[in-house]
């Protein structure tokens, strides 16, 4: 597989000269501090309404954290922060929480079993996955890399799919939930490496896909996330176009 990837460019004038802080600089304080006020105030606003003119739909606890630390993270990923690593530890556990609770089981599977791990091994490639150790910068796939990952998407969608169907009777949508889980497999893990396709994948197979899908199973407030999600990722998709384009981390 690494043969289809854009090698990592030599150390030089383009590439980061030392290890990223595993808590990030002052300026990535300073930003997550601000997305996260930005994400708090949000979810109580939503929830607020609700509330007040809906309350069949107004979150729990567990959805309402979930919502508010998936955002934060997701926001302050676009601007390549450290932090959204282990602010999307908290976001991932909360949210693999409740989909078990509303029996999107691939969700939940995907959330605990999957995005928990690779949070903690994108927060290391990120801090260290550069040469001699320094900060990973942004890159690209090559062409054979994105075909794979379009024929790992379609492959993953029909097994994943078929192994909810068979093995668990609460499952709903479950093919349509199984694309979603492998669209999402991919993009973590194209994001965990610093690849500007990743964005691609967010965009469509996940984002789009699964507004539609949390509108079906009554996920009101996932469904209006990933409206926001969906904002933001194509705002990461320029902001990591031109970071590639520049060699920067």
């Amino acid at each position: 597989m690494t043969s289809t990837l854009d090698p990592l460019p030599e150390a030089g004038a383009t590439a980061p000269a030392e290890a990223a802080p595993w808590l990030g600089r002052p300026w990535e304080h300073r930003h997550a501090l601000i997305a996260g006020a930005g994400s708090l105030a949000a979810g109580i606003a939503y929830w607020a309404a609700t509330r007040a003119f809906a309350p069949e739909i107004t979150p729990g606890a567990v959805e309402l954290g979930g919502t508010v630390t998936s955002l934060w993270s997701v926001w302050i990923t676009q601007r390549r922060n450290v932090l959204a690593m282990p602010i999307g530890i908290v976001s991932v556990v909360l949210m693999g929480l409740f989909f078990a609770e509303i029996h999107l089981i691939g969700q939940s599977i995907l959330h605990l079993g999957y995005y928990l791990p690779v949070q903690f091994w994108a927060w290391a490639r990120w801090c260290r996955g550069g040469p001699d150790s320094t900060e990973l910068i942004v890159r690209r796939l090559g062409t054979g890399a994105r075909f794979g990952s379009a024929a790992a998407l379609v492959a993953g969608t029909f097994a994943f799919g078929r192994l909810l169907d068979a093995g668990w009777d609460s499952a709903v949508f479950a093919y349509w939930d199984a694309s979603v889980v492998a669209a999402s497999v991919i993009a973590m893990l194209l994001l965990s490496d610093k690849r500007v396709e990743s964005w691609w994948f967010w965009i469509g197979p996940v984002n789009m896909s699964a507004i539609a899908l949390y509108l079906a199973t009554g996920a009101y407030m996932f469904a209006a996330l990933y409206v926001l999600f969906l904002v933001m990722a194509f705002v990461g998709l320029a902001r990591w176009h031109r970071a590639a384009a520049g060699g920067v981390a």
